[in-house]
């Protein structure tokens, strides 16, 4: 038995019906309930990894027992997910579903981080329409890239702390697309920080289209 197999046994055995492991996790399954604990200091109570942010309940039926545990325990384990009937899902379909939980729990911590970093914001500098952009969060999801530009600025004239990553950024419309053109450098650069790769690639081929002819994409 290997090492994580054997802390598993030890922590799961003594509050399950079975006495190996095997038939001891087939008594288990994901409770559906996740938690997000804001830092990354959780411990997995399956197999005693460390450092996890977020901890996903799996439960015993029939001993009414139950453990705070990683999502990756779930699928290496195949303790199996339960559908809205309460009937126990493959391990194929339960790791579809503690897959779609995680990144619900990042994408809500992301979607926090920004709200935070606006209402800091806001409050250092009274200015700023921080209720506004809010609002535009909630509503749309993503800035434009002149909004961001503007935004990082503004953070970093204040001191505040973020994470450009964080903030997503609309390129769906020839108008976003022009406002990199008429960007001073500056804002240029601090704007594409926020760029995902795909986004990236996409003005790298822009870029190269325009070089072709002769020209310059912007300016």
């Amino acid at each position: 038995m290997s090492g994580w197999a054997e802390r598993a046994a030890a922590a799961i055995l003594p509050l399950s019906v079975a006495r190996n492991l095997a038939a001891a996790l087939k008594e288990w399954s994901y409770s559906g309930r996740f938690f997000d604990l804001e830092q990354a200091h959780g411990t997995c109570e399956l197999c005693g990894q460390q450092d996890l942010r977020y901890h996903f309940e799996i439960d015993n039926r029939q001993t009414s027992a139950s453990l705070l545990v990683g999502s990756e325990c779930i699928k290496r384990f195949e303790i199996a997910g339960l559908d809205e009937r309460g009937r126990r899902l493959d391990a194929a379909a339960t790791g579809k579903l503690v897959d779609r939980h995680r990144r619900g729990l990042v994408e809500d911590a992301r979607k926090q981080r920004v709200m935070t970093a606006l209402l800091t914001l806001g409050q250092k500098d009274p200015s700023f329409d921080a209720a506004n952009f809010m609002d535009f969060v909630d509503d749309r999801g993503s800035f434009t890239p002149k909004q961001v530009a503007m935004i990082f600025w503004r953070l970093g004239t204040a001191g505040i702390e973020y994470r450009p990553t964080d903030w997503k950024v609309r390129m769906r419309r020839d108008s976003d697309l022009g406002q990199l053109r008429t960007m001073t450098p500056a804002a240029y650069r601090r704007f594409t920080a926020a760029l995902t790769a795909a986004q990236r690639k996409r003005i790298a081929e822009i870029e190269e289209r325009f070089a072709s002819y002769g020209q310059s994409w912007r300016g």
